[in-house]
C-alpha cells in the first residue's frame, strides 16, 4: 500500500459516521489519537471505520489497518501488529512510524469493547 492512497481513502473514511461497536479512544503525551468502530456479522469484522486527529501519516496508518483487518474472524484481529504495519504502508518517514503502535492500539480496544459487549449479551 502507498501512503498518499492511504490517506486519500482515509481522509474520506475518518469523516463516517462510527459503527455500532465504538472502542476508547488511545491517545499519546503527544496529543495524537485514534479510535475504531466495527460492524461484525456472525463474528466477523464486516466493516472497520476509524477517527483520528488529523496527522497525515496517523490517517494512512488507520485506513491501512482497516482495510488490511476487514473480513477476518473478530477472534483472528488484529492480525497486523505495528511493525508489520511499517511495512505494509510504503513512504512513511521513519520519524513517524511510531504512529504505527497508536494506530493498532486503537484497533485492539475496538475489539476488546466488542468481546466485552458480546460477552455482556449472552449473559
Amino acid at each position: 500500500m502507498r501512503l498518499p492512497d492511504c490517506l486519500e481513502r482515509g481522509l474520506r473514511m475518518r469523516r463516517a459516521s462510527p459503527l455500532p461497536v465504538t472502542g476508547e479512544w488511545v491517545e499519546t503525551p503527544q496529543g495524537l489519537r485514534a479510535r475504531f468502530s466495527l460492524d461484525l456479522h456472525n463474528g466477523i469484522i464486516a466493516e472497520i471505520r476509524f477517527e483520528s486527529t488529523p496527522c497525515a501519516t496517523l490517517v494512512a496508518y488507520c485506513q491501512a489497518l482497516a482495510e488490511h483487518e476487514a473480513g477476518r474472524p473478530l477472534t483472528a484481529a488484529p492480525s497486523m501488529t505495528a511493525d508489520g504495519l511499517v511495512v505494509l504502508l510504503e513512504g512513511v518517514p521513519a520519524l513517524r512510524h511510531d504512529r504505527a503502535i497508536l494506530a493498532v492500539a486503537a484497533l485492539r480496544a475496538a475489539i476488546l469493547t466488542s468481546i466485552s459487549t458480546r460477552e455482556s449479551a449472552v449473559q
